[in-house]
């Protein structure tokens, strides 16, 4: 399943202004950074589970250096969390997800 995200640039951090972009789920759960005025980079991954990998190589097709950075998708394993806050991006996720990219392979490997 590719988890390629849709990109949107400098988006306004504002709610009505996420609402849009993100869409009512993901938008309940957005909080306002009160450091951030227009995100440069709003990457909004499609509905499944979020890895390390896919944060990685969707950051790493961003040019650098860049602004603000927000991260939106379902679910996003450790690993993918820890990429996104290394690399100093906001994240807004549906649930909370404690398995491992690890973990989550094996899970997809027995279906």
């Amino acid at each position: 399943m590719s988890l390629k995200p849709a990109v949107l640039r400098e988006a306004p951090a504002d709610a009505p202004s996420m609402k849009k972009a993100l869409g009512p789920k993901l938008a309940k759960q957005y909080a306002v950074n009160p450091n951030v005025a227009k995100y440069s980079f709003v990457l909004k991954f499609p509905d499944g589970v979020v890895t390390g990998r896919a944060v990685s190589r969707a950051l790493g097709k961003i040019p650098t250096p860049r602004g603000p950075t927000l991260l939106a998708g379902m679910t996003f394993t450790v690993e993918a969390m820890s990429a996104a806050k290394a690399d100093g991006c906001d994240v807004v996720a549906v649930h909370e997800y404690f398995w491992t990219d690890a973990s989550y392979a094996a899970i997809r490997q027995s279906i």
